[in-house]
């Protein structure tokens, strides 16, 4: 094993592998261009076949046939399903291929007379350890690279009187996402030659056909990165709480709005729909009035419920008469005393949060439970008993507030 591992301490390969490693840890964070980019397909698509060639030399050529046809479709859209299913990050640019070359150089340098090379087997190791780090260093997405300080929040508060479920569907069509795309490329290409038309003699600029190049491929990682945070697990929200989602709309970007089939949906702890919102909704919800898909000024507020306001006893004060029968259908309140209008008795009274007690006698009281309280209607459950409902009296009262 340790002699067919000799053939890893080929020169070319070594460069290349070192070239992999640096560019995917350090250059690429640091540049994050069209040079970086390129730079590891060239020195991938050299190393990955040469690796498993020198592992399984009797299929050389089967193995570089694979991996041209596997790099051919890995930079074509047909493989979206499948980067998504298994996590990887890549971005679509034909214009990649070229580095398919390198897969040539890699079979041509198999092909020449074999040599073995003198080196010791604890660095053929660590050659074999970091070919194969370098191999998935390679497919992760570019953590460093984040828009999140740059892109838009939506902020959720939760004033309802029960936990909630938030569903937010924010993903852009593929029809979208071709016109966004091509409307943000030509804006930035005009913009761009403008710029260079208007000082480009004083910075001694000038138009070259890369510069399409380089914009096509930053609005393309953006958009692969806004597909890569689009809005998609469902997230509970316990009540009196607030929790600030990142929204994949770039700050800068105000020529794109909320996709078509945006919605909210509100669901309860047991994943029952409560309500949901369109995006005409949720325009005329929110808190920031005036803001629409195309604002960037301020991150979007959204609350929902309302907030329960706290019980004031004093708001049962005065007189009061219900259509129903029984006890107290008529009655007036205030801080100290009851008032029965049925047959005029006064009694004491007192209160607890949102309960009455009438003392009628040393022996006997009454419980009143307010169910609610406006400024003109009153409802009551008085010692369990159903609900009585009190209109505001015109009638004037006789106790002293």
């Amino acid at each position: 094993m340790m002699k067919k591992l000799n053939r890893l301490a080929q020169p070319v390969f070594l460069v290349s592998l070192l070239i992999l490693l640096l560019n995917d840890l350090i250059l690429k964070t640091v540049f994050h261009n069209y040079f970086t980019g390129k730079l590891s397909d060239f020195a991938g698509l050299l190393v990955f076949p040469f690796f498993w060639s020198v592992l399984f030399p009797k299929r050389t050529k089967e193995i570089h046939i694979a991996v041209a046809l596997f790099f051919i479709f890995w930079k074509s859209p047909f493989s979206e399903s499948f980067v998504n299913l298994f996590g990887f990050y890549r971005i679509v640019d034909f214009s990649d291929n070229i580095a398919l070359v390198s897969i040539l150089v890699s079979f041509w340098l198999l092909k020449q007379e074999s040599v073995l090379y003198k080196v010791q087997p604890v660095f053929l190791k660590l050659i074999f350890l970091l070919s194969c780090y370098s191999f998935i260093a390679t497919t992760r997405e570019p953590e460093p690279y984040k828009f999140e300080n740059e892109f838009l929040y939506l902020n959720l508060k939760n004033d309802s009187d029960k936990k909630i479920v938030i569903d937010i569907d924010f993903k852009f069509s593929e029809e979208e996402i071709t016109f966004y795309k091509n409307q943000e490329i030509k804006t930035a290409l005009a913009t761009h030659k403008k710029f260079i038309s208007e000082y480009g003699e004083e910075y001694k600029l000038v138009y070259d056909p890369s510069d399409s190049i380089r914009i096509v491929k930053e609005i393309s990682d953006e958009w692969q990165l806004r597909q890569k945070n689009n809005i998609a697990e469902p997230f509970v929200l316990d009540k009196g709480t607030e929790q600030s989602i990142v929204l994949p709309l770039h700050a800068k970007d105000t020529l794109v709005g909320f996709p078509k089939d945006f919605k909210i949906s509100i669901l309860d702890r047991n994943w029952k729909p409560l309500k949901s919102y369109n995006k005409k909704d949720f325009f005329s919800k929110i808190e920031n009035k005036g803001l629409n898909e195309f604002s960037r000024r301020e991150s979007f507020n959204l609350t929902f419920g309302k907030k329960k306001e706290p019980f004031n006893i004093a708001d049962c004060y005065g007189k009061w008469e219900s259509g129903g029968k029984g006890d107290f259908n008529k009655m007036e309140i205030n801080s100290d005393y009851f008032v029965d209008d049925s047959n005029g008795e006064v009694y004491d009274c007192s209160y607890k949060n949102d309960s009455i007690w009438v003392h009628y006698s040393s022996r006997k009281w009454y419980l009143g439970i307010v169910k609610k309280v406006t400024k003109d209607r009153l409802v009551i459950s008085w010692d369990n008993k159903p609900d009585q409902v009190y209109a505001k009296s015109k009638k004037p009262t006789i106790l002293a507030k």
